[in-house]
């Protein structure tokens, strides 16, 4: 009967062990997405704003030291911003692989 409780108990620890692992993967800020890119959009003016490439539509984005940031739409409805310089290379229609952090992409790539 000891071999039973034992093994009952190793048991339950390694269903804990996956369950805390599942939870710790399913909150984690840094997931990779697959997404296409639905639109872009460009600082308007210094005042804190941007606008759409293709809407011309004007939303709200944090400024920076440089100015404003920019954003992009993706198809999955969220509209993340990204660092200006390092990710103008990147078109509408593209599908890429984005790491976020927040409301702002950490990381593009094109291949996974």
């Amino acid at each position: 009967m000891n071999r039973v409780k034992r093994k009952a108990v190793i048991l339950i620890g390694l269903i804990a062990v996956l369950i805390i692992l599942f939870i710790v993967y399913l909150t984690s800020p840094g997931r990779l997405a697959k997404v296409e890119i639905v639109e872009k959009y460009y600082p308007h003016f210094s005042d804190g704003k941007a606008i759409g490439f293709k809407t011309n539509k004007v939303i709200s984005v944090s400024k920076t030291e440089e100015g404003s940031n920019c954003a992009m739409k993706f198809n999955n409805g969220e509209t993340l911003e990204i660092d200006c310089d390092r990710y103008l290379n990147y078109k509408i229609g593209e599908t890429v692989y984005i790491t976020t952090e927040g409301n702002h992409v950490k990381e593009i790539q094109r291949k996974r």
